[in-house]
């Protein structure tokens, strides 16, 4: 079988100089459920998730099975995969159980992720149960790499959730190291202390002493903590156990070519990023903004003309970069870590791509008042996570510094002003009218937030759909049924009740016939509608419509009705000026 890795030789090392920081919560559902229990009020039940065997337990093809135990559980020889039976029978039925919510986890993941985001602009996540932080040349912000550790800790243990944690050039080493911590303690029945960190070399090291510290530190590792695909690595490292092979190095030190043709060259690609002979991307929770700045203090901020200091120069920064680039910001993204963890996160839209210092610090102002400091704020990051191409010709016009939203000489005040009601008000108050390809009325127009609407005004021609007949100032929500009366079936009202009012019909003109898409509905006719405007004898001027196919109601030779033939297939859909 032929191999990609056929030449014995090993790739040469990447020298990146990265260093990534690996967060593990091995007991993330069990620190959630100790948590659960506090908010509810029974300390009974943390107590026991705490100190007594407590598992969660998810459907499995025998019946529940135990997902993940708690450290006095896995002591009484529960385990995961483990039936409820047989964990109920170690602990002599005093085990406590609870459903596992795996959604839950990955929501209170991505708030830790959130939270996070003050020590590095790049946060992913590591599998179900981790993070990974991309801290290359931040390290100093937070007094080196062990003061970042420690306020990383510290920020996740105050949230009540246990972890080990790993510094390594490569996401998946950081990973391995920090999972491996946890699979120790966890077999060791013991808990980690706080300060149980993995750190390879340290920042200042050059590439060759990087590069020995992690594969001296690396080699001992099992095979199995290379991979976050626990099923197929076990598998693998089965296998390789039955070789003799127990160790990364033992299992790096065999002929590629014999490793790929056995176990395929995926387990030669994870050696690889592994010892950082090949690229190993970390891949962040969010997308990195086109632009972002961040200040930090060694000392926490809290009085308000601080906090709008530090905005300020947060706003000049950023403008410097948008300059740079040739950009525009067609959205602020504020965020204000504080001391306590709490994170206050405020986002403004821009009518017009702007980087006008004095407009952004004004919209910002808005919401520094809403910000409450409690102990102090440490991080504040500033991004522009939606940009447009903005010349510098743009920025020296007046008022807000690009090209009015219409031909009108008052488009730049305009745009100010939505984003100063945006601002107060909040994010999508101020609606703008946006043209879909639509031909029923209703489906025609859709109001969308001002700031991200285009930059003209729009208007119904703009649609794909050639509009032969006027349309109504105001259109109904919905269609509101009406009962009609009309001389003969394909003749516009005579008389119409409408929201429990006879109206008798003065003049008409129609009808304009619409047709929905026929991909709507397909195999059976599309809908078709017959609009009239009508005005009544007390000035009312309406835009009513009758489905096609309905017989309506008839005016009999005397003047009376044919009740039977009555049918709601006449509507209201709009109001004339």
């Amino acid at each position: 079988m032929s191999s990609p890795h056929a030449d014995p030789a090993r790739p040469a090392g990447t020298g990146s100089g990265r260093r990534i920081l690996a967060l593990h919560l091995p007991l993330l559902a069990v620190d959630r459920q100790i948590l659960i229990a506090q908010a509810s009020g029974d300390a009974d039940a943390a107590r026991h998730w705490r100190h007594g065997p407590a598992a969660c337990h998810a459907p499995g093809p025998p019946g529940p099975m135990i997902t993940i135990p708690n450290p006095a559980a896995r002591a009484a020889g529960v385990r995961a995969g483990m039936t409820l039976a047989e964990a109920r029978a170690r602990t002599a039925g005093d085990i406590l159980l609870a459903p596992a919510d795996p959604r839950g986890d990955r929501r209170a993941l991505a708030w830790l992720a959130d939270l996070a985001d003050r020590f590095s602009p790049a946060v992913g996540l590591d599998g179900d149960q981790g993070l990974l932080l991309d801290i290359t040349g931040v390290a100093h912000l937070f007094r080196g790499e062990a003061g970042l550790i420690a306020r990383a800790g510290a920020l996740i243990r105050g949230r009540g959730f246990r972890l080990t944690a790993a510094i390594a050039p490569t996401p998946l080493a950081a990973s391995a190291f920090a999972r491996a911590q946890a699979y120790t303690h966890a077999h060791a029945q013991a808990h980690p202390p706080a300060d149980a960190t993995v750190v390879v070399a340290h920042d200042r090291a050059g590439p060759d002493e990087t590069r020995a510290a992690l594969a001296r530190l690396v080699g001992p590792l099992p095979p199995e903590m290379i991979s976050l695909d626990g099923e197929r690595v076990r598998r693998v490292a089965e296998g390789l156990a039955r070789l003799g092979i127990r160790r990364v190095d033992a299992l790096d030190a065999l002929p590629r070519s014999s490793v790929a043709e056995r176990f395929g060259s995926g387990l030669l690609d994870l050696l690889d990023r592994l010892y950082d002979r090949a690229p190993d991307p970390l891949h962040p929770r969010r997308p990195s903004a086109p632009v972002e700045v961040r200040i930090s203090w060694a000392e926490p901020i809290g009085r308000a003309e601080d906090i709008a200091a530090a905005t300020a120069a947060l706003v000049d920064d950023l403008v410097a970069d948008l300059g740079a680039a040739g950009l525009g910001a067609r959205r602020l993204a504020l965020s204000v870590h504080l001391v306590d963890g709490r994170l206050h996160r405020a986002e403004l839209g821009l009518a017009l791509a702007s980087r006008e210092p004095r407009h952004m610090m004004r919209l910002l102002a808005e919401r520094l008042d809403r910000i409450d400091p409690g102990l102090g704020i440490e991080v504040m990051v500033l991004a522009a996570p939606v940009v447009q191409p903005l010349a510098d010709l743009d920025r020296s016009l007046p008022g807000l510094g690009q090209a009015p939203l219409s031909a009108g000489t008052g488009g730049a005040a305009v745009a100010a002003l939505i984003d100063r009601i945006d601002a107060r008000l909040g994010n999508g108050r101020v609606r703008a009218v946006r043209i879909e390809a639509g031909v029923m009325p209703e489906t025609a127009i859709k109001l969308i937030p001002a700031a991200i609407a285009p930059q003209r005004a729009a208007r119904i021609d703009d649609g794909p759909h050639q509009v032969t007949a006027p349309r109504p100032a105001r259109l109904l929500a919905r269609p509101e049924p009406a009962l009609v009366v009309a001389a003969l079936p394909d003749d516009p009202p005579a008389r119409l009740r409408w929201r429990g009012r006879l109206h008798r019909v003065h003049l008409a003109d129609g009808p304009e016939r619409l047709t929905g898409p026929w991909w709507e509905s397909p195999g059976t006719p599309a809908e078709a509608r017959d609009y009239y405007r009508v005005e009544t004898e007390e000035g009312l001027r309406l835009w009513v419509f009758r489905s096609r196919g309905s017989a309506g109601l008839v005016l009999d030779g005397g003047g009376a009705t044919d009740d039977a033939a009555a049918a709601d297939d006449w509507f209201v859909h709009g109001i004339f000026a």
